[in-house]
């Protein structure tokens, strides 16, 4: 059963992290606390919202059962058509899991939907999203079933997936890092930036609260992107252990310098968006914290060239960093002087520290 997750529904995950993260950008980035209420009234308490609900939620599913039909056909997974050998009462089970397992992101909503539904005394209305769970997680099970019960006895040519897109694939090493992280690790993309965007968006609600100084929105988001370091030593480990040859190639220390600040620059860009979308920030604030951000990812990422890799106890490493640089926002250090030593002290380091 385990084996059966890992190989399907984490494949699935993996695979679609990028349609998540945009779901994610739009839905953290662009609407805001008000407007998932209005969302979710509606389809409380709307003539059709729950029809709307199901309609939205039918499309993932087909999604995923378009996803699980496809995966299954490819070669290397017949060992999944051992299944069959299951008792039939088993098989209905596991595929049962398998399917709810799929439908985790709407499972989350749909708790979502009832809390607001008790804090808006509308408990009468949610009882369509139970039968929902059931309909939906049958239809990703008959999809299992119909092909575990039709075996693909032959070998799919293989072809160019994936968009065509009308140019030519860019010659850009920054773009090739992310198609890395993309294609490689597109859940530790995913989870690795639920995390920050999640940070900026309750500290800068809790910032809109009363009257505070650049303070409180500095130590918060200070945390936000310095959750960005699993990200960073993905890029590391791409540098030193996928993309090798980049090393070899005679580029200037300044021009890898600066591809490691342009790609941080990029990571950190999502909890910015949702920085500037729930606090009245003005720019120049906005700019501070996101040069302060940039400035702690790069020093994060010159210290794993230091350790080449992740140190003996990071938690310990990373805390005492982030407590320093709190007391120094505390005692009304100003983020500018922060941001100049920091990066100042980037330069002048990474001769020693990046290793060829």
């Amino acid at each position: 059963m385990k084996m059966l997750l890992s190989s399907t529904v984490y494949e699935f995950f993996s695979r679609r992290a990028g349609m998540f993260l945009v779901l994610l950008g739009i839905l953290f980035g662009f609407l805001g606390g008000a407007e998932h209420r209005a969302f979710a009234l509606f389809f409380l308490t709307g003539s059709y919202g729950m029809l709307y609900l199901l309609c939205i939620w039918l499309v993932y599913t087909l999604l995923c059962a378009q996803f699980l039909s496809q995966l299954w056909k490819l070669p290397e997974y017949t060992f999944i058509y051992e299944a069959r050998l299951w008792p039939a009462l088993m098989r209905v089970k596991r595929l049962s899991f398998l399917g709810f397992a799929f439908l985790q992101p709407i499972l989350y909503y749909g708790i979502y939907l009832t809390f607001i539904a008790i804090s808006e005394k509308v408990t009468r209305n949610i009882w369509p999203i139970f039968i929902y769970y059931l309909l939906l997680t049958v239809l990703l099970l008959c999809v299992a079933e119909w092909q575990l019960r039709n075996p693909v006895n032959y070998v799919m040519k293989s072809g160019v997936g994936g968009v065509k897109w009308p140019f030519p694939r860019p010659a850009s090493w920054l773009y090739w890092s992310f198609e890395w992280l993309f294609r490689e690790r597109g859940i530790t993309l995913l989870v690795g930036k639920l995390g920050p965007v999640l940070v900026a968006t309750g500290t800068m609600l809790y910032y809109s609260t009363d009257i505070y100084d650049l303070r409180l929105p500095g130590i918060g988001l200070s945390l936000a992107y310095l959750l960005n370091f699993g990200i960073s030593l993905e890029f590391y480990k791409w540098e030193s252990e996928v993309c090798l040859w980049g090393r070899c190639m005679p580029v200037s220390s300044l021009r890898r310098f600066m591809r490691i600040v342009a790609f941080h620059a990029i990571i950190i860009l999502p909890e910015t968006l949702v920085a500037i979308r729930n606090a009245a920030l003005s720019v120049s604030e906005m700019i501070q914290l996101y040069l302060l951000g940039l400035t702690i990812l790069t020093i994060i990422h010159l210290f794993f060239y230091k350790k080449e890799g992740l140190p003996e106890d990071p938690l310990k490493v990373f805390l005492f960093g982030f407590v320093g640089l709190t007391l120094l926002i505390l005692y009304k250090i100003p983020l500018l002087l922060l941001i100049a030593g920091g990066m100042l002290f980037s330069v002048w380091i990474y001769p020693k520290w990046y290793k060829i």
